[in-house]
């Protein structure tokens, strides 16, 4: 369980973080409801052993958690996400963005800054998804096998 309170921490980390960044362009002063098209995917954190955990970006909300590993197949199945909603962005430049949000829990629970905004930065490439603060690089592929759910679920 050790892998599950160390993605928890970064992703605090990661949303709480504001980085300020000295920016001259009126653009980049500009907040875009939404997130970028570019970032519109699911993301991997390709951690060693068991240590593996997922965001996906929509047009407006973010959902991550991390892995669970199935002890019969092997296999890694999602945990119910939590993330971001009514998400907005500023573009900084060379595909950094930031990020802003209302957290949200998954229905039932309730996570440590439920409803209030944070902030966080990443820099997008056609691969990876970088966190300026936080759990680090997320990749575009899982490099570990996945299923939708535990086999004695």
């Amino acid at each position: 369980m050790m892998h599950k309170s160390v993605f928890l921490i970064g992703l605090a980390v990661a949303t709480m973080g504001l980085a300020m960044v000295d920016v001259s362009s009126a653009d980049a002063a500009t907040w875009h409801a939404g997130t970028p098209k570019v970032l519109r995917h699911t993301w991997y954190y390709n951690g060693k052993d068991g240590n593996k955990a997922y965001i996906t970006y929509a047009k407006s909300k973010s959902t991550g958690n991390v892995f669970e590993q199935d002890a019969a197949s092997h296999r890694f199945y999602r945990l119910p996400g939590y993330g971001l909603k009514k998400l907005k962005y500023q573009s900084l430049g060379k595909h950094i963005y930031r990020l802003s949000g209302i957290q949200y829990s998954p229905k039932g629970t309730q996570v440590q800054f439920d409803g209030q905004r944070l902030t966080y930065k990443v820099k997008v490439t056609k691969k990876h998804v970088h966190f300026y603060k936080g759990y680090q690089t997320y990749d575009r592929q899982a490099k570990f096998k996945t299923m939708k759910s535990p086999v004695n679920a």
